[in-house]
């Protein structure tokens, strides 16, 4: 099926699902689902779509779930999904979405599960993000996202799980806002979320980073312990963005010289309206260690590691030796053996190639009869021999 007529599902007022996957639509008619008052679950996964309509979904007030996934989509407009009003999922994983924006201001407290997986984003605009405040996970792996703005990631104050692995993240000072906002999550990521670049760092997790290689001079985990008042001591709803703006902003990329250390900060929490709002200081200590330059480290470790390796092999080498000779004395005798007949057999044809050769050499004397016919008798130191003269050489003896 490559397209949707208008009237299609005119009258299906009682239908619930709706499963249109795995054709070739295009695209969706304006008002197509206008009749679907019912309709909870929508997928038009594994199709051809390139865009979405802006009343394209009017009248699905009750849908819940969404598929878009596996489909041409390369932007994504907020804009055009404000008559869901009761969507919960949607999903737009794996399609060639580069661009996600929100013309128009508007708050979609339904929806909590948005899955963006495997497309080409590199950067979000925070006024996505205040369009959706009451998002719980979002998944933004296998992108090609370099860093997040500190807006952002103090928008995602309800997120509970979050994906971020895959992406092209540059372990520089730009990360700095990430990593603390990683160190603060109380949330939960499924896979590791590992730098991209630069060099040095590539493969090494985002936090290992950031405090093996003091890319942040001013980064600590805040944890929140109360002082006075009632135990019941939260953070507060709203957390500035500055908050996550506590390093200094590079004008060049990152050198092993760079030493920072890492400081104590305080939070402010509310607490309950009968109690005194109190300060909560940080349980994070002051520390300043010393690190080595990251060249010289990472070259030790490869030394090391290659001398063990080495010498891990020679002693595999006399191990396999030793255990052979001492499992397996039948096996060292037989090939002895072996040895040694081959040795014999080859002196005994050297012994027997000169008697072979003195034998050929020994004189022939050709007889020649005369042309007189008539028995012959030769007499010789063993007695008398008759030969019979015949026109060929033929004796009888």
């Amino acid at each position: 099926m490559t397209s949707l007529e208008p009237e299609l599902f005119h009258g299906l007022r009682k239908l619930q699902t709706l499963h249109l996957r795995s054709n070739s639509l295009r695209t969706t008619p304006v008002r197509v689902f206008w009749d679907c008052r019912s309709l909870e679950f929508l997928d038009l996964s594994n199709n051809r779509l390139r865009s979405v309509a802006r009343n394209g979904f009017a009248g699905l007030i009750k849908l819940r779930e969404l598929h878009l996934e596996h489909n041409q989509l390369t932007k994504i407009n907020l804009a055009h999904f404000p008559r869901l009003i009761n969507l919960q999922t949607l999903f737009l994983q794996w399609n060639k979405i580069s661009n996600v924006t929100c013309g128009m201001e508007w708050i979609w407290t339904t929806l909590e599960k948005l899955d963006l997986t495997g497309n080409d984003i590199r950067s979000i605009s925070p006024e996505v993000f205040e369009t959706l405040p009451n998002l719980k996970v979002l998944l933004l792996d296998t992108n090609k996202l370099t860093s997040l703005d500190p807006r952002t990631l103090g928008l995602w104050k309800s997120v509970t799980t979050v994906g971020l692995s895959g992406n092209m993240w540059e372990c520089t000072k730009s990360i700095c806002s990430l990593a603390t906002w990683l160190s603060m999550f109380k949330g939960r990521w499924e896979h590791s979320i590992v730098c991209h670049s630069p060099e040095y760092a590539q493969g090494e997790d985002i936090l290992d980073a950031v405090y093996g290689f003091q890319l942040c001079q001013n980064f600590s985990a805040a944890v929140a312990a109360p002082t006075t008042g009632s135990p019941e001591v939260s953070l507060p709803q709203e957390t500035p963005s500055d908050f996550y703006g506590l390093w200094i902003t590079p004008t060049q990329d990152f050198h092993a010289q760079d030493v920072g250390s890492f400081t104590t900060m305080t939070v402010p929490t509310t607490t309950s309206p009968t109690t005194n709002p109190t300060t909560v200081a940080a349980a994070e200590v002051n520390t300043e260690e010393d690190f080595p330059e990251a060249d010289n480290t990472l070259l030790t470790q490869r030394v090391i590691i290659g001398t063990m390796a080495l010498l891990f092999s020679f002693f595999l080498i006399i191990f396999v030796v030793y255990v052979s000779r001492r499992c397996c004395p039948p096996t060292l005798r037989r090939i002895r053996h072996c040895s040694t007949v081959q040795n014999r057999r080859q002196m005994r044809t050297q012994v027997r190639q000169p008697m072979a050769d003195l034998a050929t050499q020994v004189p022939y004397n050709e007889y020649e009869p005369s042309h007189e016919e008539g028995a012959l008798v030769i007499i010789n130191g063993y007695g008398q021999c008759k030969c019979q003269q015949l026109p060929y050489k033929e004796c009888e003896v």
